[in-house]
């Protein structure tokens, strides 16, 4: 009987050995299983602070390694790109509108600067006594014929833009008989000279460019012409010989 049961409790013995071995490795794969887990928890799911609020809400940027984590986080690297590009495009449209509306205001403000009276139109309506001058240049050596173009030219110029901005100071002039003196001047640069001394005065100018098919360079300035209050135009030109 004693033989018996040592005999049967040889391969209970020998077997313990093994259910020991099956255990631990059972809990072995348990663990390496839950420790793979944590490795794959974003950081801020891995290390909740207090309250299970987790201490960093930035994103995390790090690739996942399973298919469907790493699915879920390239669709939304796309929605924030996506998110981004149409701001950017928004931003650009304003813009560009901003700068369109400005143009166009700018324009408008130049087409009505343009077409404001000059102020030569109060004086129309005081002063009886009105006169046109032309300024010729002498350097140039024109002919007779074409220093009577150039003289065409410069005074329909000057009428064109008054009959837009000085109605008034051109009826002026008619009544007058439509008065008109040809002096001379020695250069390029004494012509703006005059120019502008005209301008401070407020009397408005008209200077022909020559395109230069004959006689003269091209973009040459050839007349200059200047019409307003015959006491006032004598101030710029008086000084001038007749041609």
């Amino acid at each position: 009987m004693g033989a018996s049961a040592s005999v049967l409790s040889l391969p209970t013995a020998a077997a313990l050995p093994a259910a020991a071995t099956a255990v631990a490795g059972a809990a072995g794969c348990f663990a390496l299983g839950y420790f793979l887990a944590l490795t794959r928890l974003p950081r801020h799911a891995a290390a909740p602070g207090p309250g299970g609020i987790s201490d960093d809400d930035s994103e995390d940027d790090s690739e996942e390694d399973d298919d469907e984590n790493s699915g879920r986080n390239r669709a939304a690297k796309r929605a924030g790109g996506q998110k981004r590009s149409g701001l950017r495009l928004l931003f650009w449209a304003r813009n560009v509108v901003t700068k369109s509306d400005s143009a166009r205001e700018t324009e408008r403000a130049q087409a009505q600067a343009a077409a404001s009276p000059l102020e030569i139109e109060n004086l129309a309506e005081i002063i009886e006594d009105f006169k046109m001058v032309l300024v010729v240049r002498n350097d140039l050596k024109m002919g007779k014929g074409k220093i009577a173009a150039q003289c065409s030219h410069a005074t329909l110029g000057l009428f064109k833009k008054l009959q837009q901005r000085a109605p008034k100071s051109l009826r002026r002039w008619e009544r007058c008989g439509q008065v008109k003196v040809v002096v001379k001047i020695e250069s390029e640069e004494d012509m703006l000279v005059l120019q502008g001394r005209a301008k401070s005065l407020n009397l408005p100018t008209h200077i022909t460019i020559d395109a230069g098919r004959t006689q003269i360079a091209p973009n040459s300035r050839t007349v200059m012409a200047i019409l307003g209050p015959a006491d006032m135009v004598d101030d710029v030109t008086g000084g001038l010989k007749l041609l």
